[in-house]
């Protein structure tokens, strides 16, 4: 910030010394008093506050790689430890990749979803602090009967479920990424190098 802050070409009401004083503001360094901000706050805090008309905000972005542009570099200088059961990993190697959270998440799961609800039945619902009770499981969804008629189409091309298009995109992942193709030698493409004119 002070790298890049120009006294000329800031406002009049942000100084470098008041900059110096947001962060004592944020961070608390000095221990003066610039008003609460928790919930004992007083009006009089929330003026002393308001006073000065300039407050931090922080934002901060994070772009989770994909396979196709993974920089190995990049995961090697993640400073952020991950702890697992497997033992420490870099918050970058588990997030992105080839899907660490994925795989040790399948290493250490007791159950899957539908596992645990069928053999310890559904959790509680709260909403503020209070229990929904659910006892009825009845729904007035109405069916539309002409759709339900209708017949399956299986000369239309694609997928026409959800399973069959996350069937679909693995192969296609399989085929593209991973490089399991099963391309035969007949359906290879050649192609020949630039021949010099003599």
């Amino acid at each position: 910030l002070l790298k890049n802050y120009n006294p000329y070409g800031a406002p009049n009401s942000l100084t470098l010394g008041g900059i110096f004083k947001k962060f004592d503001k944020s961070f608390g360094l000095s221990g003066k008093d610039y008003g609460k901000v928790d919930g004992t706050r007083t009006q009089e805090d929330i003026d002393k506050r308001r006073q000065d008309p300039w407050n931090f905000l922080f934002i901060a972005g994070m772009w989770f790689q994909d396979l196709f542009n993974y920089d190995f570099r990049r995961t090697e200088m993640c400073i952020i430890p991950y702890g697992t059961q497997e033992g420490e990993i870099s918050f970058c190697a588990y997030n992105t990749g080839i899907g660490w959270r994925n795989i040790i998440e399948h290493m250490h799961q007791n159950a899957t979803v539908a596992q645990w609800y069928k053999e310890h039945g559904r959790h509680e619902v709260f909403a503020r602090d209070k229990e929904v009770a659910l006892t009825n499981d009845k729904h007035d969804l109405i069916l539309n009967a002409t759709d339900l008629e209708r017949p399956n189409k299986p000369e239309m091309e694609g997928p026409k479920t959800a399973a069959e298009e996350m069937q679909q995109m693995r192969k296609l992942y399989n085929q593209m990424v991973m490089e399991k193709n099963n391309i035969k030698g007949d359906n290879l493409v050649q192609i020949g190098g630039i021949e010099r004119k003599k």
